[in-house]
């Protein structure tokens, strides 16, 4: 548990000696935030104001900082951390502690309300009629929610988002798969922040919020991450999941995702640098404004460069891994999959929750090659599965034929993500997030260089829906879908379900090349359910 720091004040100390004249002075950490406990019996709702820089100004706004998922405020107070930077800068600044900072996180709709509460109690304790806020990741959502559903927005100037999922987050939707399911709940990945990141989930959100008027009185401006810390780091299966340029956690076009927001920048580093304020501070800092008069002032030339277009950050979500998962509950398990000729090479990362689970893969040859664990010394808990243990494994032109994988552990589970490099590509396209209840529906994967797809067909296709909000429950199994073939796609037809609520389809694609020879990939895809007013629940 996170301990309350009290209010307390720490005298500046003056110098006590003098300095040779090329000796750098260096200025001393800010004192600690003091703390407003308004919750006694835990952390959500409470806050912080830090201390008050003696260069502080009437004419910079005062900041609220907003933590992201699994977070709480001391993620601002790191070193090289964004409260030194702003206190040094001459920034009067607060800090909330939302949901997450005990234990499991909250939603939109559980941090929102308290945000808002917040929002107002740090202008009033300031004296000020607005404030700026800067969030990082889910942080943003909930700023969101505090503004434009619980009133906070007369309130609020400025935000300025650090890699906030705006569309979601397809590690959110692999949570509640049915290939990663049980891992996700061995590591305790399933909870109401999470599943409200889910692709669809914010679709809906979006749906529901970016309609509501006044939705540009408050100028948010949105940043992302591009950074890639290399194969097998803890970063790099939401790499290999998340579509196009990425942190490690949230896609680009997710963090600039916001129809009315104003592209900020995006830098060459992961999730968690985007609050090292070596990193970042220089480029939010101009962005920062003091009243609606500051707002004005921006020139419209910078509106026009800064607007992001939505159509062009549409991005195809990538079918051409193959995925396989399950629970180790018996003790072992056995997966078998075809690899086609002419590969350049494939990467398999096997997830398990524990170090002493063995994994082990056996060429058609009869070759066994055993993958050894390298768990990531790095945790991030912003980012999903990134405390999992890694089997990983890269192999030089493959061996074609049928490859087995086996896994032996207790009360364990496992999720393999392998990615093929060859002519096969595959692309779940322009697929619907939102559907009515019991409505038609239909996706289309398509496919370069898979030869005969008539040939094509689902193996056990599944429709599982996602533990509902407040709950974590195992998934529930419904019937197969129904696959059909046209030119170089799958087409996938399915009635939505009459229960409300996030569903993933997870299955497999089997089919056969040019040359003959079976290849198969996977996919996963998030959609939800609504009523007739639109919502989810």
């Amino acid at each position: 548990m996170i301990q309350k720091v009290r209010a307390r004040m720490i005298p500046l100390l003056g110098l006590s000696a003098v300095l040779a004249c090329s000796s750098v002075v260096q200025a001393a950490p800010p004192p600690a935030p003091a703390l407003h406990d308004d919750n006694l019996s835990g952390h959500f709702g409470d806050w912080y104001t830090g201390a008050v820089p003696p260069q502080a100004s009437n004419d910079k706004p005062v900041i609220l900082f907003v933590q992201g998922l699994h977070s709480n405020y001391n993620t601002w107070l790191k070193t090289d951390g964004y409260y030194e930077a702003a206190y040094k800068a001459g920034y009067r600044t607060a800090f909330v502690q939302l949901k997450d900072a005990d234990g499991s996180g909250g939603d939109m709709w559980t941090n929102g309300p308290k945000l808002a509460e917040v929002i107002k109690k740090v202008a009033q304790y300031y004296g000020v009629s607005q404030i700026n806020i800067i969030a990082h990741s889910k942080g943003g959502i909930d700023t969101q929610a505090a503004l434009l559903h619980y009133g906070a927005a007369p309130y609020v100037n400025v935000v300025h988002q650090l890699s906030t999922p705006n569309k979601g987050s397809e590690l959110a939707d692999m949570a509640y798969s049915d290939w990663t399911s049980w891992l996700a709940e061995i590591l305790g990945k399933k909870d109401d922040a999470v599943y409200s990141l889910q692709t669809s989930y914010m679709a809906n959100f979006r749906t529901q919020t970016d309609s509501k008027p006044g939705v540009s009185a408050t100028k948010t401006y949105m940043s992302g991450g591009e950074g890639d810390d290399g194969w097998f780091t803890a970063y790099w299966f939401a790499h290999a999941i998340l579509p196009g340029e990425d942190d490690g956690a949230v896609s680009v076009a997710s963090a600039l995702g916001l129809p009315y927001g104003i592209k900020s920048f995006t830098k060459n580093i992961s999730h968690s640098a985007m609050t090292t304020a070596s990193q970042t501070w220089s480029l939010v800092q101009p962005k920062l404004a003091l009243g609606k008069k500051a707002v004005a002032a921006a020139s419209l030339q910078e509106e026009n460069l800064s607007a992001v277009s939505q159509a062009a950050l549409t991005v195809s979500e990538n079918s051409s891994f193959i995925m396989k998962g399950g629970s180790l509950a018996k003790g072992s398990s056995k997966e078998v999959f075809p690899l086609e000729s002419g590969l350049g090479s494939i990467s398999l990362d096997v997830l398990t929750a524990k170090e002493t689970t063995q994994v082990t893969l056996t060429s058609p040859s009869g070759k066994k090659i055993t993958l050894n664990p390298a768990k990531s010394a790095e945790k991030d808990d912003a980012v999903l599965f990134s405390d999992a243990v890694h089997h990983t494994l890269t192999l030089e032109n493959p061996e074609k034929g049928n490859w087995t994988l086996e896994l032996s552990g207790e009360g364990d589970a496992y999720f393999m993500l392998a990615r093929p490099e060859g002519r096969v590509k595959g692309q779940i396209k322009n697929a619907r997030k939102q559907y009515k209840q019991g409505e038609n529906a239909q996706i289309a994967v398509s496919f370069d260089g898979a030869g005969k797809l008539e040939d094509t067909k689902a193996k056990k296709a599944k429709l599982t829906r996602s533990g509902g909000k407040g709950k974590v429950k195992s998934l529930q199994q419904a019937d197969e879908v129904n696959l059909q073939t046209a030119k170089n796609e799958v087409l996938l037809n399915f009635k939505t379900p009459t229960e409300l609520g996030v569903y993933n389809i997870s299955f497999d694609i089997n089919g056969v090349n040019e040359r003959q020879e079976p290849f198969t990939r996977s996919v996963n895809y998030n959609f939800a359910v609504t009523d007739e007013a639109g919502k989810i629940e």
